[in-house]
């Protein structure tokens, strides 16, 4: 299970630049193809995190991309 703290974020994105990579077999990024998204409302600087149905959790991956490169420690696994 993974946990989404999204008062840790900072909206950097890296997130879904590494889910980019895990769906395209680590060819390129395409945001087309994620499947965890941030958003930050301008307005009020809040910040959320999401996943969507497309999520395999980095199935034949070592670890899940999204949590290995989150800068910021806003995701974690609990096992």
């Amino acid at each position: 299970m993974m946990l989404l703290d999204p008062t840790r974020c900072k909206g950097c994105k890296l997130c879904e630049a590494a889910c980019s990579l895990h769906h395209t077999g680590h060819e390129a990024f395409n945001l087309a193809v994620i499947s965890t998204h941030v958003h930050r409302d301008n307005d009020s600087g809040k910040i959320t995190i999401s996943l969507d149905s497309t999520c395999d959790w980095c199935e034949g991956e070592e670890t899940m991309l999204c949590v290995k490169y989150c800068a910021y420690g806003a995701r974690s696994v609990k096992q």
